[in-house]
């Protein structure tokens, strides 16, 4: 049962962390002032060619949001705006692993959904790769491993 393969795969600690909440926005210059207000800047911008975004790392800290901002009309994520008729978003939560191909194995052999079976290139360089949404129980849970920080 997936209970059962669940259990053997999930004896051994994979999380080492949260690595960032992933928020969409329609545009980070607009979007960053609230933040701000609070404290939390901007710490780091990038465009990330894989998924069609900019992204702005913002820290606490401690912790990262990450504000993603679409960079065309077509965009998985513009359509999400879209949909919800919104112009932020909270989009995911992004664990850090250390060795995301093993991770990803034993979640293929535990029969969790992937939206990404193999990885993909994130934000500085990171690989990076999606869960199905339905595989978090309607949560985006995004994986990340980094060969070094993000600030």
């Amino acid at each position: 049962s997936l209970n059962s393969k669940m259990a053997s795969f999930t004896s051994k600690p994979m999380v080492e962390k949260v690595d960032h909440i992933g928020i969409l926005v329609e545009d980070i210059e607009s979007s960053r002032e609230i933040y701000e207000r609070l404290g939390v800047e901007i710490v780091k911008t990038e465009r990330v060619p894989e998924f069609d975004v900019k992204i702005a790392f913002m820290s606490t800290g401690t912790e990262l949001i990450e504000l993603v901002e679409p960079l065309s009309s077509d965009n998985e994520f513009t359509q999400l705006l879209e949909k919800y008729d919104q112009s932020g978003l909270l989009h995911h939560i992004a664990f850090r692993v250390i060795d995301i191909n093993a991770v990803l194995q034993g979640l293929k052999q535990a029969d969790v959904g992937l939206r990404d079976p193999t990885p993909r290139t994130g934000a500085g360089g990171a690989k990076v790769a999606f869960l199905e949404q339905r595989a978090g129980n309607g949560v985006n849970i995004e994986l990340v491993e980094r060969d070094k920080e993000v600030i």
